[in-house]
């Protein structure tokens, strides 16, 4: 008994001494040569040719499961003909095209399974400002070179549902579409873009929206040439060339009659052509093709304010922010449907909301300001006003309105300064006020 009772201690500690172990193994820092070392043969170099079998690009790529995908970005193949993956200056076939996204800047190609060895995945949900990360790529041509930096910042773009992680480590011509990893070699993004107008302005599209790209054959009859019509389409919505994107994603849909996010995009430049009627005709197809889109639902929500369909950009509101909580326009949107149907407490609440969210929206202090004025609360209002003008000093309108509410109070002068300053900005209904009440 007494020695099955000392067995079981013995067992016991050689266990406890396993799992610390095993912890520290597991949660252990690399040095910027192991990385090196353990994530080198998961990358390799992407050559674009032309149509006339001219290199016109270089590119990195990064080797992402034993199924043999590889993932780059979309723009090293934009405006090209083929794609050409090397490792160690070895051309390696590949099979297939099997994942585009042009919006996000992914392409993901499929090679013989099991040729190189494929990367561990990190979690870029669970990465931090300040921590440490490492480029590898192909700068002008050198292939597989590493470079050391820290996570600067998380970008997120609404407007185009992207996101971004901006990072020190230096991305040069030639990496793009090369690994970002943290300090235990693991993926946390595909390097994308660097700022030509800032230094050490550089970013990566996080691992996590790689991931969930609907993966499919684009590689038969060329039907990935088909997408320069989209690219071409998000190029012009980007530069704001709104009929010319309506032109491009119009020629993509009649290819691909049932890609959601073509109709989105064209929505989002008929919405912006002010052809409200064809918008909300295009969000329409994007929820039948996408029901948990909750940007179409926000945006179609926006096109029926335009008809002063109230409730309709209500529901439509509701419905975005049942898919997605944290999503800040669609409680202003709200917000801004309850105050013209003068519901001002419960526009107030979304504005409460939309705050909390995000307490730098200049745009929801001002809409509540607006809403507290109505409610004659114009201390209230006047502070929201002070905190708009505070975020966007060239705001405009929150000084025209600033204006309006000091004036309720009785401080003519005041308002006439504010008054003044919204004309200075470009609000020229402020010199009529001004000639008005201040002469």
């Amino acid at each position: 008994m007494r020695n099955n009772i000392l067995l079981f201690k013995i067992i016991l500690y050689l266990f406890v001494i396993l799992f610390f172990y095993s912890s520290d193994i597991y949660n252990q820092t690399l040095t910027a040569e192991q990385i090196y070392k353990k994530v080198t043969d998961a990358v390799v170099v992407i050559h674009a040719y032309d149509e006339n079998n001219e290199l016109v690009k270089q590119g990195s790529g990064v080797v992402l499961n034993d199924k043999g995908y590889v993932v780059t970005n979309y723009h090293v193949l934009e405006g090209c003909d083929r794609l050409e993956i090397l490792h160690n200056k070895e051309i390696v076939p590949y099979v297939d095209i099997i994942g585009i996204d042009v919006e996000k800047d992914i392409l993901i190609l499929k090679i013989k399974a099991k040729k190189f060895p494929a990367i561990k995945i990190g979690d870029s949900k669970k990465i931090n400002i300040g921590q440490r990360v490492y480029a590898i790529g192909s700068p002008l041509g050198f292939e597989n070179t590493i470079s050391e930096g820290i996570i600067s910042g998380l970008r997120s773009y609404e407007e185009y549902e992207k996101s971004f992680i901006q990072i020190t480590a230096s991305i040069s011509s030639g990496s793009s579409g090369g690994a970002i990893v943290n300090d235990k070699g693991e993926l946390i993004g595909i390097s994308t873009l660097t700022s030509k107008e800032g230094q050490n302005l550089n970013f990566a599209i996080p691992i996590g929206d790689v991931l969930i790209v609907e993966i499919s054959s684009y590689s038969k009859g060329d039907a990935y040439k088909d997408f320069e019509w989209f690219a071409k389409g998000f190029r012009a919505l980007e530069k704001r060339n709104y009929h010319q994107a309506i032109k491009y994603y119009s020629s993509f849909i009649e290819v691909y009659s049932i890609y959601a996010a073509a109709y989105y995009n064209r929505g989002i430049a008929k919405y912006n052509v002010e052809d409200y009627s064809g918008a909300i005709q295009d969000f329409n197809k994007a929820i039948e093709i996408d029901p948990k889109d909750a940007a179409a639902y926000y945006n179609r929500g926006n096109a029926k304010k335009k008809f002063e369909d109230y409730w309709g950009a209500i529901q439509d509101c509701n419905k975005a922010i049942e898919l997605d909580v944290e999503h800040i326009n669609a409680y202003i949107i709200r917000g801004n449907s309850k105050a013209n149907l003068k519901d001002y407490r419960g526009a107030i609440q979304d504005y409460n909301k939309a705050i909390e969210i995000n307490p730098k929206d200049a745009a929801a202090y001002y809409n509540r300001g607006t809403a507290k004025s109505n409610i004659e609360d114009y201390s209230g209002a006047i502070q929201d006003y002070n905190k708009a003008i505070e975020i966007n000093p060239y705001y405009e309108d929150a000084y025209f309105n600033r204006g309006l509410t000091k004036y309720n109070l009785g401080d003519k002068y005041g308002a006439c300064l504010d008054w003044s300053k919204a004309g200075e900005l470009g609000n020229y209904k402020a010199y009529d006020f001004i000639k008005q009440y201040c002469n």
